[in-house]
């Protein structure tokens, strides 16, 4: 089969405003319409839908795009639609859930094995689109962003999820030099111990209210400065906050700039995870 004769497997609908059979792969790109009582329809915005049989798979997806005219032409920009309060959900295959029977010539459901049509199919895809399928998602990914950013303001730098995607490219390429490893930050009277300022401003900013309000009820001795386990317990907590400051810089360091040994295993640590979890938006499609 090619590309013409499984373009032939849909019949345009009243939305559709063209179907494309790809050059070098079985499968084809339609442009649709939004449903004419949607804020999306109105901007002006289209429907991407793209079904294909690939070496790897059948496959297929869904992205809102915005037309822009250039020159002659149309391109078709891929958008999120994040400004819009009722969501939309793009997304690609990335399992095997669907596969296609070239002697019904139709999708298979492999959990069911239940097939469908061409139209069926697509309307299913479109149905998913429409719906806010990445609505808890969104959720857990606000908290990881926010867990994140919290982490790097402690090591006194600063986390934001596209720059890092960008400064760890450039890293790997050479083009920018990574960051010196030096004790900075570091306050005089302070000299003997590597905290980071943010570390420290937290520890005292929860230290003096607590001693303040808290001081009443100590039972070790006299609350003051001449009393050497107060003087002990400060010190253990300077220390305390110069391990957690190595630490912590030490884990951003190696998600920034991974070691590039190739006989060293790469061990991804908790802030890799927490920001590559950011970009996993699976979900499994709705058939009914």
């Amino acid at each position: 089969m090619n590309s013409e004769e499984f373009k032939n497997l849909y019949s345009m609908q009243s939305l559709d405003e063209s179907i494309t059979p790809f050059t070098n792969n079985v499968g084809f790109s339609l442009i649709r319409k939004y449903p004419e009582n949607t804020t999306y329809f109105k901007d002006g915005r289209m429907m991407f839908i793209k079904v294909a049989i690939l070496d790897g798979g059948f496959f297929y997806g869904v992205d809102m795009t915005k037309p822009e005219k250039r020159g002659g032409t149309t391109d078709y920009v891929i958008v999120d639609g994040e400004e819009y309060k009722k969501k939309i959900t793009n997304f690609f295959s990335n399992d095997n859930e669907f596969i296609f029977d070239n002697t019904t010539q139709k999708i298979i459901y492999q959990p069911t094995n239940k097939s469908f049509t061409m139209n069926k199919f697509v309307e299913i895809l479109v149905a998913n689109h429409l719906s806010d399928r990445l609505f808890l998602k969104r959720i857990w990914n606000e908290l990881a962003d926010r867990i994140l950013k919290f982490l790097f303001w402690l090591s006194d730098a600063h986390y934001e999820r596209a720059q890092v995607m960008i400064d760890k490219y450039d890293y790997d390429r050479g083009e920018i030099l990574p960051p010196k490893d030096e004790k900075k930050n570091i306050e005089p009277f302070f000299k003997y111990f590597y905290i980071s300022k943010n570390i420290l401003f937290s520890i005292l900013l929860i230290t003096f209210p607590s001693a303040f309000f808290l001081g009443i009820y100590w039972v070790r001795g006299d609350f003051s400065l001449s009393n050497p386990t107060l003087v002990l317990l400060f010190f253990l907590i300077l220390f305390t906050c110069e391990k957690l400051s190595i630490w912590l810089d030490k884990k951003i360091k190696k998600f920034l700039i991974p070691p590039k040994d190739l006989f060293t295993e790469k061990k991804i640590n908790f802030i890799e995870k927490l920001h590559n979890y950011q970009y996993r938006n699976n979900f499994q499609l709705k058939i009914n």
